[in-house]
């Protein structure tokens, strides 16, 4: 049974406000802290895929998520996110067991795949997603005051992340990939995971998704020769 959106409207409360907060303050320091090893990372990453300017511009916000939050780096091997939590170690007392639970959530982000399962929220801003590898729903808010809004029935890939009571939000945007494309990409990326995962709970498979979206950028590239359809 699907779960019902259509009378769903989410407006941030004081821990989701915290987390943005805080989602925020992770960036700065991710920026400020580890910028060449960001733009290093995503120079490798764009090049060893054949594909336009266009779609490195439109992954853009999906490859810097990855990087901070599943990419580990340096002589200790921990992610950039894990690195923010050691830096800031002091405050985390302060902050309630609402906001800690979530951002020890944060630990385990891995942006995904998903097909939109409902749309018919009435605030226009609240989505079902389904997980392709996973096949778990998911309550998507989006609060950005500028968004393409995801269709039904459309493949989509992108960073989700928890901000509590069961919601996710997209910090970034979305990647929407067109739906003339989407039962092949949906075929490649299945394959490629069941050959490559190292653990059938795709959240503990963060290396996978350079590899993924190499996948689907590339099929997209081959099948629009540039062109990209705005479904």
């Amino acid at each position: 049974m699907k779960t019902q959106t259509s009378n769903l409207i989410y407006f941030p409360d004081k821990t989701q406000e915290k987390l943005f907060e805080i989602f925020d303050d992770v960036f700065s320091f991710s920026v400020n802290q580890f910028y060449q090893t960001i733009l290093e990372s995503m120079e490798e990453m764009i090049s060893n895929m054949n594909i336009s300017d266009e779609l490195s511009e439109r992954i853009f916000p999906q490859l810097v998520w990855w990087i901070i939050f599943c990419s580990r780096t340096g002589k200790n091997k921990l992610t950039i996110y894990q690195q923010y939590l050691q830096h800031n170690k002091n405050q985390w007392k302060k902050i309630s067991p609402n906001v800690q639970e979530v951002l020890v959530s944060w630990l385990h982000l891995n942006p995904g795949y998903y097909y939109v399962d409902n749309t018919e929220s009435k605030s226009g801003r609240v989505f079902l997603f389904n997980d392709v590898f996973e096949g778990k729903n998911k309550v998507v808010g989006i609060y950005n005051k500028r968004f393409q809004a995801p269709k039904y029935g459309q493949l989509i890939t992108g960073f989700l992340l928890p901000i509590g009571e069961g919601i996710y939000t997209t910090p970034g945007g979305l990647f929407h990939i067109p739906k003339s494309l989407t039962e092949n990409i949906d075929q490649e990326i299945v394959s490629y995971f069941k050959k490559h995962s190292t653990s059938p709970n795709y959240q503990f498979n963060p290396q996978l998704y350079p590899t993924l979206i190499k996948i689907t950028l590339e099929t997209l590239e081959k099948y629009t020769q540039g062109g990209f359809p705005n479904e």
